[in-house]
């Protein structure tokens, strides 16, 4: 990929990536996570689709992260670190 695709690309992933940046700082501050995720589950279709995706491809969230980023044309460990 040239580098201004690649730049382009970055910015829009790291636009993306605020909601869930935001997501992991709350769920970080939360008494019982567990429960705040159970309950996003049960109100946010999004998450409920994605917990599908990850129990269909074998139940490991990185495991189902790393295979739909590469799907996707991404590299996983960059996303990875924009969310650091």
């Amino acid at each position: 990929m040239n580098p201004m695709m690649q730049n382009l690309m970055q910015n829009k992933v790291s636009q993306n990536l605020q909601p869930i940046k935001n997501m992991i700082q709350t769920l970080k501050s939360a008494g019982n996570p567990q429960m705040m995720i159970q309950q996003m589950l049960s109100q946010n279709p999004h998450m409920k689709e994605a917990m599908d995706y990850v129990n269909q491809n074998g139940g490991n969230p990185k495991e189902a992260f790393y295979r739909l980023a590469n799907e996707q044309g991404l590299n996983p460990d960059d996303i990875i670190k924009m969310l650091k």
